[in-house]
């Protein structure tokens, strides 16, 4: 419905990336509820993403994430989770330093889809448990003469502008409103009282969030790519 307009203009931002700069988005599910699938965003593949319905590439751990939807759906209640992301040979320089900082418009673009909760980029909160000597992404040159970091737990930006590393966001999608247990709520003309919705309502909506975080991704960079080619001219 409303994001069916984002997904098509996502897949032509997303040819455009692709053609001009050799850029790729993935997405998958990385975690239902207390789930977590064990996926390397740097090598994994679109094949590996499609193999199952929920796409998750971890196959084994797609299939307990399945048995547990199913089971919520007997309950008639809902799950979360969280989409990953992952953007590969972004051209170093996109983004602003300031105002239209790259990860600030990526959390922007995907906070605006439905259900999205949270945000997260390369270490996220997980970095709030590191000192900055632990934190920090050391600086290198590589056998053909590219500056690159060692790790990338800054998740492919660092002071709003790319660095050439790979982007990796996190999106975390709340557990849909809509539930056929019934639950107290109050009515138009203010009376208390209880609703249990019937007809059909998904359990757990994060496969159908995938391409929809990959649209808002290839959006947001396809704008960016095209800023920079013209302030900079820089592609051909």
């Amino acid at each position: 419905r409303e994001t069916i307009g984002r997904v098509a203009a996502g897949a032509i931002a997303k040819k455009i990336l692709y053609q001009v700069a050799n850029v790729e988005i993935i997405g998958y599910v990385k975690r239902i509820k207390n789930l977590e699938g064990n996926v390397n965003p740097d090598t994994v593949t679109l094949e590996e993403v499609e193999s199952n319905i929920l796409r998750c590439p971890d196959q084994e751990m797609a299939e307990k994430m399945i048995d547990l939807i199913d089971q919520t759906r007997r309950d008639k209640d809902s799950i979360g989770g969280v989409v990953e992301c992952i953007a590969r040979y972004v051209p170093k320089g996109l983004g602003e330093p300031v105002f239209d900082k790259l990860e600030a418009d990526l959390a922007k673009a995907v906070m605006s889809l439905p259900a999205s909760k949270g945000f997260e980029i390369g270490s996220g909160f997980a970095g709030t448990l590191l000192t900055g000597s632990e934190h920090n992404d050391e600086f290198y040159i590589d056998d053909d003469g590219n500056i690159r970091t060692k790790t990338n737990r800054s998740g492919g930006i660092q002071g709003g502008i790319s660095n050439g590393e790979n982007i990796i966001i996190r999106v975390a999608f709340k557990p849909t409103a809509t539930i056929g247990k019934e639950q107290k709520t109050v009515t138009s003309e203010s009376e208390e009282t209880t609703l249990a919705a019937k007809g059909r309502h998904d359990p757990c909506v994060l496969s159908r969030a995938v391409p929809m975080v990959e649209a808002m991704v290839a959006l947001v960079l396809c704008d960016h790519l095209l800023r920079w080619q013209g302030q900079c001219k820089v592609l051909t």
